[in-house]
């Protein structure tokens, strides 16, 4: 199945987080993002077809700004950064060998 690592440059809906680890001023979250990976290419007659895939960003925190407490305003909060996913791509061939 063919993929980029960088998602499409299309805004991107996370449908669940995951984790989300802090470092200092930074955060990086792990989430299941709309429309991440590509299913199917396309064709003359069909158009591309996408589906949800794992992903991370990385964002920083304005200094004294801390993260919503509820999960639905955490993932309103993240939703609205408009950040750059990339996928986590997992090396199924290491099971099998």
């Amino acid at each position: 199945m063919p993929y980029n690592t960088k998602t499409q440059a299309k805004e991107m809906s996370i449908l669940s987080i995951e984790t989300i680890n802090l470092e200092g001023d930074c955060a990086t979250v792990t989430a299941v993002v709309e429309d991440a990976l590509l299913k199917y290419p396309g064709s003359y007659y069909d158009p591309p077809e996408y589906e949800p895939a794992l992903c991370s960003a990385s964002f920083e925190l304005e200094e004294g700004e801390t993260l919503p407490t509820t999960d639905d305003e955490l993932l309103k909060y993240i939703n609205a950064l408009d950040l750059d996913w990339e996928l986590i791509i997992e090396d199924y061939y290491d099971d099998y060998s």
